[in-house]
């Protein structure tokens, strides 16, 4: 029926029509639906409530039977209490509760419960007496093991005997509950029969059970068993009592049992049950109903609804039809619908004369009026359209910004990506002048130029800065030119412009990595070289010298070693602003990568010394500044630098040159203690060189064993050698025989120290065993000189115990000297190693004792073996009192600790006999013999 209408109403608006019953049918249909649903929903709506009230009857039902049991367990629960409190003051009146012993009870061995001294057993006068005077049944349980045993009752078996001898039943709550020391009351099924119930344990005198009270009152059902069976809900529906089992108790008198039950376990959808539970009882209350007879009640109720709705209906149609007359057909003049369909049209941009008319003075006239005057005013629109489509494309979708001013250069139009750009909605801008929004923000006056000059600068183009809605500053490629009317007036100006900003940016950023470091954003090598080569062009104009400072941070693979190299390079960070505070503001700070600096200095004296006190100022407040604490993280650190400075003055020297020779300087501060400066010269260049050569041929040594060890004898005063100190010996092909002073500062600088020290132990540990064979040799002990930097290896430990197992050596022959200053440097670390040595048999000799810082304190913690005075102390005795004096405090100190003292550096029979006058049992110096080759020492020990 509504497809019907539909293909009507769109006939409608094809073929013009008067006749209004489409429109009629429009209002109707739906009030007719209406209609038509409105007795479905009702009669829904009233079975839905039919339901729910019947189902609040049942439920109402169920609840009557529930206290009907309620109010009886209420009477009958008070009832055994009384009854308890009797049977216990009786109890107790016949004396203390005990157990004497054991007595048969049909057959059966149980403990004889007793009161006092009555024996409870077989004593039916005692629960005969109390059910007289307060009705109900009692019974006293004995504890027999784990069961509660009745020894007294007037409860009866189903021949009436007494039930004595029989147990409680070890399933019910009242048995759990005795057994855990409770009291317990309740309902209590009794051969198939409800009793109320009290059980009370029985205890002794130390506070054990040994048996238990019972009093119970059979319930009296008959009145719940006849509201139950007189229960009917609607015509087939029943009420049933369950026990704690589901077993049917109760039951309406109309329903079979057997059908009560089937339903009961299938629970079909198409009845209802309402429960309601019974907890003291353990019983359950259902009443069932069918649901198809609830809703036939409810449907029955619902016919009156039904014929007050349909006439409701028809009345409701009547009024609409009428007001439909009266408040719309009349005023439009004809059908809605077609008056509809014209405006429409209309909207819909049909403006066509289709021959409609319409009575004067309606609705439908005038809008027949207004489509005519439409279509004239649409025609003349189209034409200007056309001709400015084009442009408003263009305008509206170029992706430069464009913006049209007039002559006095305010707002009057922007484009999209105007807004995009600036930030500035359309709204903001009409109306206001470029430079108030931003554009040409560095120069006030560019816009003012542009009105002044209108003849020449009517057209620009070129870069400027805008300066966004924001805030933030961009970059803009600008064209500007005049739009003039027939007279050459400017009439407007049109502006284009587009942000170049990141490409600028990328621009920079390129310029940046190339010629900047990236960790410090100093200038790089790149730049300083460009820098450099300027600075030696404007030093060769002005006649004025420059200057090169080189700057090394001293021990920082240290801190990267031990924080990481995120701690590392913020302290790189904060030296590189550091030392730009320090130089002037035309002064160049560059880092040329690792921890290494260079500043230069342009415009310096004239004067070479003068220009050298400049440049050293400049160094001295660098360091003075680099000296103080960094703050790194969670970590407070102390680094110092080292500065080598190089002048320069035109072109005299390269560029390169230069850099090498501040190089060179910067190492020469290093070698004179750090956290200096130093100047470089040309001697100092032929130092370098000559170190140079020197290091790789230390390294030739190495490969081609040109080391070579000689012995000095350590002896007693009585001439006894009791061992020797090796020295190394280089024999270099060329210079002949190298004395340790001209290479071993070298070796410890560049690291060689290290296999050199390693070649040195093993070849020591090698010549012990080699003298282990003789009788005159092998109590012998060597005395090897340890360097810090091989001290501090940290396989140190290991790699001294591998050459005494390759050797194969008892390990006492072998003695490790350590100077002061390398024990003091890490006092914990050298504890560790010495003690780990010390267990293995090492010993141990302070070497040049009394030239560093002597602690007492940590010369106790040390495993030393030996102290060695130094030998400019014995060189002074009989010269310096004060000398002799702390060579005896030395003696003194050593013996009282237990150390063996010896003396280096003996060269007369006056300083020997002064030790031996004052304690010091071991000499070593020139007076007994020089350092020799082995194959001298040898004959010198066979002479000895």
């Amino acid at each position: 029926m509504l497809d019907h209408i539909l293909v009507l109403s769109k006939i409608d608006l094809i073929i013009p029509t008067r006749n209004k019953s489409s429109t009629i049918w429009r209002f109707l249909v739906p009030v007719l639906i209406l209609l038509l649903a409105a007795p479905f929903v009702l009669i829904q709506q009233q079975t839905s409530q039919q339901l729910d009230n019947i189902q609040i009857v049942a439920q109402e039902q169920a609840r009557t039977l529930v206290r009907l049991l309620n109010a009886t367990d209420e009477l009958v629960t008070e009832q055994t209490n009384v009854a308890m409190r009797l049977m216990k003051e009786r109890s107790i009146a016949m004396g203390e509760p005990n157990i004497s012993g054991e007595i048969n009870i049909f057959g059966r061995e149980v403990p004889n419960l007793k009161f006092g001294e009555f024996e409870l057993t077989n004593l039916f006068k005692y629960v005969d007496d109390l059910s007289s005077l307060v009705g109900g049944t009692a019974t006293i349980f004995v504890k027999s093991n784990d069961d509660f045993v009745r020894i007294t009752t007037n409860v009866r078996r189903s021949n009436e005997s007494r039930a004595t001898g029989t147990n409680l039943n070890p399933n019910s709550n009242a048995f759990n509950v005795l057994q855990a020391g409770h009291n317990f009351s309740g309902v209590v099924d009794i051969l198939d029969e409800p009793y109320i119930t009290r059980y009370d344990p029985i205890y002794n005198d130390i506070g054990s059970i040994i048996g238990a009270y019972y009093v119970g009152y059979k319930v009296d059902m008959k009145v719940l068993r006849e509201a139950v069976m007189n229960t009917r809900q609607l015509k087939t529906g029943f009420a049933v009592v369950l026990d704690s089992h589901n077993k049917i108790r109760f039951l309406s008198s109309h329903v079979p049992n057997s059908k009560a039950e089937h339903l009961l376990l299938e629970q079909p959808k198409s009845w209802k049950f309402v429960r309601e539970d019974i907890p003291n009882w353990g019983f359950m209350v259902i009443v069932a109903y069918p649901l198809s007879e609830a809703r036939a009640v409810g449907l029955a109720n619902s016919w009156f609804v039904i014929g007050a709705g349909i006439l409701l209906g028809a009345f409701l149609i009547i009024i609409i039809l009428w007001q439909l007359q009266r408040l719309i057909f009349n005023p439009i003049g004809a059908d809605p619908a077609l008056a509809i369909d014209v405006v429409q049209r209309i909207a819909a941009g049909d403006l066509d004369h289709d021959g409609l008319e319409a009575k004067p003075d309606t609705l439908m006239a005038n809008v027949l009026r207004m489509r005519l005057k439409l279509r004239d005013t649409l025609s003349m629109l189209r034409e200007n359209a056309d001709r400015m489509s084009l442009s408003a494309t263009v305008f509206n979708h170029a992706h430069d910004g464009i913006f049209i001013t007039d002559n006095k250069m305010h707002i009057v139009e922007v484009n999209a990506a105007f807004t995009k750009v600036t930030g500035y909605a359309r709204e903001a801008v009409l109306g206001n002048t470029p430079e108030h929004l931003g554009f040409a923000a560095r120069d006030n006056k560019f816009f003012a130029k542009r009105l002044q000059d209108q003849e020449h600068a009517a057209e620009w183009r070129g870069e400027t800065w805008n300066r966004h809605s924001n805030g933030e500053e961009y970059a803009v490629w600008l064209d500007i030119f005049a739009v003039r009317d027939d007279t050459g007036l400017i009439n407007n100006y049109v502006c284009l412009f587009s942000d170049i900003t990141e490409r600028k940016q990328a621009a920079d950023e390129i310029e940046h990595l190339a010629f900047y470091d990236s960790l410090t954003h100093l200038p790089n090598r790149r730049l300083l070289v460009d820098r450099l080569n300027q600075a030696l062009a404007s030093s060769a104009r002005s006649g004025r010298d420059g200057a090169l400072l080189f700057l090394d941070l001293d021990h920082f693979k240290t801190l990267n070693d031990t924080l990481g190299h995120d701690i590392g390079d913020a302290l790189l960070q904060q030296v590189a602003e550091r030392i730009k505070c320090c130089v002037r503001e035309g002064d160049t700070v560059a880092r040329l990568g690792g921890d290494e600096y260079v500043v230069l200095l342009e415009d310096l004296s004239e004067q070479d010394l003068e220009a050298a006190a400049q440049a050293e100022a400049i160094g001295e407040k660098i360091l003075a500044i680099l000296n103080k604490p960094y703050r790194l993280a969670t970590h407070e650190y102390q680094s110092t630098a080292s500065i080598g400075i190089a002048l320069f003055r035109s072109h005299s020297e390269s560029m390169d040159d230069l850099l090498k020779h501040a190089d060179i300087a910067m190492y020469q501060a290093k070698k004179f203690g750090r956290n200096t400066l130093r100047f470089f010269d040309p001697q100092m260049q032929s130092s370098i060189t000559a170190r140079v050569g020197m290091e790789a041929d230390l390294r030739i040594a190495l490969k081609e064993n040109q080391f070579m060890l000689y012995y000095q004898p350590q002896v007693y005063h009585n001439r006894h050698i009791t061992g020797a100190e090796v020295l190394l010996r280089w024999q270099h092909p060329e210079r002949g025989l190298v004395p340790p002073f001209d290479f071993i500062p070298l070796a410890e600088e560049t690291g060689l120290i290290l296999p050199i020290g390693q070649w040195v132990l093993e070849t020591a540990c090698n010549q012990i065993k080699a003298w282990e064979g003789s009788v005159h040799t092998q109590n012998l002990q060597l005395a090897v000189n340890v360097s810090s930097r091989q001290f501090y290896q940290a396989d140190f430990v290991q790699l001294v115990h591998q050459a005494l197992i390759r050797s194969a050596i008892n390990p006492d022959r072998l003695k490790l000297e350590l100077t002061e200053s390398l024990v003091l440097d890490d006092i914990a670390d050298t504890i560790l190693k010495m003690q780990a040595l010390r267990e293995i048999g090492v010993r141990f000799s302070m070497d040049d004792f009394g030239t560093g810082h002597s602690s007492l304190a940590y010369l106790t913690q040390l495993p030393l073996d030996q102290l060695k005075i130094d030998q400019s102390f014995i060189r002074n005795i009989g010269i310096k009192d004060t000398d002799a004096l702390i060579v005896q405090t030395i003696i003194g100190m050593g013996n009282n600790l237990g150390l063996e003292v010896i003396a280096e550096g003996v060269e007369t029979e006056a300083q020997r006999a002064f030790l031996q006058q004052h304690g010091c049992a071991v000499c070593q110096g020139y007076l007994f013999s020089k350092p020799v080759p082995l194959e001298e020492f040898e004959v010198f020990l066979k002479k000895g």
